[in-house]
């Protein structure tokens, strides 16, 4: 089976669930992760024609991913890393009932 072939046939929402598990199961791993995200500089509009600054830390940040992960992992696209930076390093996500905030106290 060639290079091409076997990663078309790896299961992206397998892939994105072992690293979820990863991250969670091992805290220095999601430090890692969100630490490598906060450099990952890029705005919307730029994902298309992503900075090279921008690619050289995804690509860090899919190396990284890919040892934790033991290779398997095809690496987060410019799109999915500018996701990911949005939950975990700025934090945008809906936080009205969050358990985890004070401002929820009744």
């Amino acid at each position: 089976m060639s290079v091409q072939q076997s990663t078309q046939t790896r299961d992206p929402h397998t892939q994105l669930r072992a690293l979820y598990q990863a991250l969670c199961t091992n805290h220095d791993h999601f430090e890692e992760f969100r630490t490598l995200l906060s450099l990952y500089e890029v705005k919307p509009d730029e994902v298309e024609s992503e900075p090279k600054e921008a690619a050289k830390v995804r690509e860090t940040l899919n190396g990284r991913i890919r040892e934790w992960l033991g290779g398997d992992f095809d690496g987060l696209s410019a799109v999915q890393a500018l996701l990911w930076r949005a939950i975990l390093v700025e934090e945008r996500f809906n936080v009205a009932l969050s358990p985890w905030r004070e401002s929820n106290v009744w």
